[in-house]
């Protein structure tokens, strides 16, 4: 059993690999402005704003017009930059949490995931509402790019991919 597992994570490794030097290529050569069935785009200026986004699993962004000096990602959308990173099973759910986190607090039904590590602006505070100050004078963007029938693994990758590419966004702070 020992060197098959060995073997087994050899052979995940590749495919690791593989699917993120594909999907480096893939955000490489995406043209924003065009539209995509696979790629949303939307302006959030409330968190009404929100009830628009797709809902199933993706990899999505978020962007803001809010400078950050610790911002390493070279990411841009029409001059907002890439602060946050991540990916979904339930996309909506999941941007809920980060930028309306005390909406998805109480609307969160007992059924549904319990997203508690978010959004850090301040330390030790998950989640933020963009309705509130500060936040509510920034300008938001989220990108969606959906990814239905993927697993977790895959999103991974999307995640790892588009650091390479661009750098982690200063506020995607898993290791």
């Amino acid at each position: 059993m020992k060197n098959r597992i060995v073997e087994y994570k050899n052979k995940l490794s590749e495919i690791e690999d593989y699917i993120q030097k594909d999907l480096i290529k893939y955000f490489s050569e995406i043209d924003y402005s065009q539209f995509s069935k696979e790629i949303q785009i939307f302006r959030i200026n409330n968190e009404e704003d929100l009830n628009k986004v797709y809902a199933g699993i993706g990899f999505y962004i978020i962007l803001t017009d809010y400078e950050f000096e610790d911002n390493n990602c070279i990411f841009e959308y029409d001059k907002h930059k890439a602060i946050y990173r991540g990916h979904s099973y339930f996309t909506k759910k999941r941007l809920l949490s980060h930028l309306a986190n005390e909406r998805y607090k109480r609307e969160r039904k007992p059924s549904e995931p319990n997203y508690k590590v978010c959004l850090k602006i301040k330390d030790n505070i998950n989640g933020i509402n963009i309705n509130q100050e500060p936040y509510k004078n920034w300008n938001w963007i989220v990108i969606i790019h959906k990814m239905r029938n993927s697993s977790k693994i895959i999103r991974e990758q999307a995640e790892l991919a588009f650091d390479k590419l661009y750098n982690k966004p200063c506020k995607s702070r898993e290791i």
